[in-house]
């Protein structure tokens, strides 16, 4: 199983897909109309979608919560309970979850390990702002064979630098260079960053996730939604697919990225629209898991 904060795009499942070019003649207009274009903009594994639930829904809650109110949620977004049976039992054995039995029910809650993977990724997603650094470093690697460069990219990687090319990577100043360093490192200042960095650092497949997750966000905007249930199953695929794209870059100043970048206006509209759709979806998780906000228990 990979790691539940790596994210790809692959193929959706069958019986689960939505025509984004026929998404630009017909907008969705009703919440499952909107679970479905949502799910159509990226994969949709069951257990990555359960590590979404336990951070929009679960931890807020106490941080426990039944395998029946799982499931509720699942179904929303069209899992059938098997495939949630088979990823909650990955997850347990994989120590990213822990089960407790009670009589006939089952509870779960995020392990230590899970939780700290869990909390730094839950400060980026939630943020109102991405946690900029800055002034900035390069690190320019000298000449040496390829298999050296790749031993020297995974160290400086390792060490919070980023790559924009082979043989050049940059980090917010004072970030320590890593063991044995060979490069010259230069104060960088953003007055002019050339495209190709930018293009670097903003990859074009990135910024075509971003500009299809803005439009399916704007037409959630105008999805009435009156059911609890449906606005927590839309918050949590909101939030699925946000993480997804997010977690996949690092926090950059606009000065670092494409024109086209459209990262900062969806963040915008994801705060927008997990607030309207809190108002309906938090009482339905209040009685259906608690209203706790006490920490996660060990």
């Amino acid at each position: 199983m990979c790691h539940p904060f790596a994210c790809s795009v692959v193929a959706q499942r069958p019986g689960h897909v939505y025509n984004l070019r026929m998404a630009a003649k017909t907008p969705p207009t009703s919440p499952v109309e909107m679970i479905a274009a949502l799910a159509a903009l990226g994969e949709m594994r069951v257990w990555s979608v359960l590590i979404t639930i336990f951070g929009d829904a679960v931890a807020a809650r106490g941080g426990q919560v039944s395998a029946m109110t799982l499931q509720t949620i699942l179904d929303r977004l069209r899992f059938k309970p098997e495939a949630m049976r088979v990823a909650i039992h990955r997850l347990v054995k994989d120590g990213w979850i822990s089960r407790d039995k009670q009589g006939r029910q089952s509870y779960y809650k995020l392990s230590k390990e899970g939780r700290a993977e869990f909390l730094p990724a839950t400060q980026r997603i939630y943020a109102e702002a991405p946690a900029l650094a800055g002034p900035w470093q390069l690190a320019i690697l000298p000449p040496m064979p390829e298999k050296q460069r790749g031993e020297a990219k995974k160290r400086y990687s390792d060490a919070g630098y980023l790559a924009v090319s082979p043989t050049c990577f940059i980090a917010p100043a004072g970030t320590p260079a890593p063991k044995d360093d060979q490069a010259l490192n230069l104060d960088a200042p953003l007055a002019q960053v050339p495209n190709w960095v930018r293009e670097t650092l903003g990859p074009p497949h990135l910024q075509i996730e971003y500009q299809q997750l803005e439009r399916m966000l704007e037409r959630l905007s105008r999805t009435k939604v009156t059911q609890g249930d449906e606005a927590a199953a839309l918050r949590v695929i909101m939030i699925h697919q946000w993480r997804r794209v997010l977690l996949r870059h690092a926090d950059l100043p606009a000065e670092l990225l494409p024109a086209t970048w459209r990262g900062e206006a969806c963040r915008a509209l994801v705060l927008q629209e997990h607030k309207r759709l809190s108002a309906l979806a938090d009482p339905w998780l209040d009685n259906e898991i608690g209203s706790g906000t006490a920490a996660l228990a060990c």
